[in-house]
């Protein structure tokens, strides 16, 4: 009988590790603000502004005591030209607030209750309506005037409050999503709204 008792506590006590294990319910995915530049694109031969890269800073803390492994973090657009063109997004490490790129599309492992802090940028296309290139008619000038086609513009607070419609039509519904490895297959994806 106790030899059975303890059988019985050992096999309660693995079943609660393996079920406390859940990916979903160790995970946290907490956004807050980057304060690094949004990045515009022209084509300078139309005199168009095609894209805006905006920064956001996402920290994921494993829980769990054993560490999770992931592929991607997938940004999913809703507003339809960059929904079609699912450019995803550019990934950055943070070393002393210095961004250090890192492929989106490769294994990275988070440690038994740690955590790993990034930066990323969408990459929001923009209509080439007249409305919309006509709030960026500024930025345009000053990038055919320095013959650039890429041009650093503010942070996302400040362009909030320059372009609150422009900003709502680009971001509203967007998500980030991660699907964490479980064994060699991947897992139900994780998914939250974006904030900023």
């Amino acid at each position: 009988m106790n030899n059975s008792y303890k059988a019985l506590k050992f096999f309660t006590f693995i079943l609660l590790i393996i079920s406390c294990n859940s990916t979903k319910r160790n995970i946290i995915l907490h956004q807050k603000t980057a304060k690094k530049p949004i990045i515009i694109r022209a084509s300078l031969e139309d005199s168009t502004i095609y894209e805006i890269k905006l920064p956001n800073r996402l920290k994921i803390t494993n829980k769990a005591l054993f560490a999770k492994s992931f592929i991607m973090i997938n940004y999913l657009y809703q507003d339809s030209l960059s929904k079609w063109a699912d450019r995803n997004i550019q990934l950055f490490r943070i070393n002393d607030e210095t961004l250090i790129p890192i492929s989106n599309n490769k294994r990275k492992n988070i440690a038994g209750r740690e955590s790993l802090e990034f930066i990323y940028y969408t990459r929001h296309f923009l209509n080439p309506s007249k409305s919309t290139q006509q709030q960026f008619k500024p930025y345009l000038k000053k990038m055919l005037t320095t013959n650039k086609d890429t041009l650093h513009i503010g942070t996302v607070t400040e362009f909030r409050q320059k372009h609150p419609k422009l900003f709502q039509q680009l971001t509203k519904g967007d998500r980030i999503s991660i699907q964490f490895l479980e064994g060699k297959k991947l897992g139900k994806p994780i998914s939250i709204p974006v904030t900023w």
